[in-house]
């Protein structure tokens, strides 16, 4: 669950990463024999092999093309999040670190000699470890934080994904009798509902309802506004003024939340496609192919 992940590692925790043992370990293939070569380079910054076999390890990922793109996207990311400012202080990286190994059950002596162990320093998985919390901290800054805050074009994102999905507004709405309206056309023509209210001594309603709740009139006016926008609806007997305060959007159980993820997770890749666009990654080849058919 994208969401979840990103929240659990948001406040700088790696609990449960399958570093030693288990079913998650990968095996060190025949042949290859770890060395600090250069296998792609990201705006200037060189990734290596040491450290797409620690993503390999961490992540139980088997694929190596695949771990290599994710790394592309990590380091894409941080190197945005920290042009923006964004820092990870060493401290905060030993801090991460120790909490690692205190899940594993281990001492960071003890954790630092099982990755010398598998052919990987200390420096390697610190460096990972400051790369990935940018990455992580960049997605729920500069991606999730604008979506979730922009209430209105997320209601519409979600409903727009869901077929069955039925408007609910709150409103506020301040009846007027046509005779006080024909009275006070001036004063009308402000459509300050809170001042209008005060000086004809009339109490507002704020209700929550679908379009069907409402009276016709009222509805035709609310389905052409967006939230914050104000308009009048009339009948027989009244003048209305309508404000929409907010919009949402009533989906199937269960599916608002498997529609956000799909939302967050789309979002989260047009943003790495555009800092894709605007870089320059270069895979090396020759290094790429040794790797792939080391016996």
């Amino acid at each position: 669950m994208v969401r979840q992940f990103f929240l659990l590692l948001s406040v700088f925790l790696i609990t449960a990463l399958p570093l030693m043992g288990g079913e998650g370990k990968i095996q060190t293939q025949s042949g290859w024999q770890l060395v600090d070569e250069t296998v792609a380079v990201v705006n200037g910054e060189p990734i290596l092999l040491s450290d797409i076999k620690l993503y390999m390890l961490l992540f139980g990922e088997r694929d190596f093309t695949k771990a290599l793109n994710k790394l592309i996207n990590i380091y894409l990311v941080a190197q945005y999040a920290e042009s923006k400012g964004l820092q990870i202080p060493p401290q905060e990286v030993n801090r991460i670190v120790e909490n690692f190994a205190k899940s594993q059950g281990i001492t960071v002596a003890k954790l630092y000699g099982e990755l010398q162990r598998v052919g990987l320093g200390g420096s390697v998985f610190n460096n990972f470890i400051e790369k990935y919390n940018l990455y992580v901290n960049g997605i729920r800054l500069f991606v999730l934080k604008p979506l979730l805050s922009n209430k209105g074009e997320l209601e519409l994102l979600i409903a727009a994904k869901a077929p069955k999905a039925k408007p609910v507004y709150t409103v506020e709405i301040l009846p007027i009798p046509k005779k006080v309206a024909e009275k006070n056309e001036d004063l009308l023509l402000s459509m300050d509902i809170e001042k209008i209210s005060k000086k004809l001594g009339i109490t507002p309603i704020r209700i929550t309802a679908t379009p069907e709740e409402l009276k016709p009139s009222i509805a035709k006016v609310v389905k052409r506004l967006s939230e914050g926008q104000t308009d009048f609806a009339e009948d027989k007997n009244n003048i209305y003024l309508v404000k929409v305060l907010k919009v949402e959007y009533k989906t199937p159980k269960g599916s608002r939340e498997k529609i956000l993820k799909r939302i967050e997770e789309e979002k989260i890749e047009e943003f790495i496609k555009t800092l894709r666009e605007n870089s320059v990654v270069k895979i090396l080849p020759e290094a790429l192919k040794a790797l792939q058919t080391s016996p």
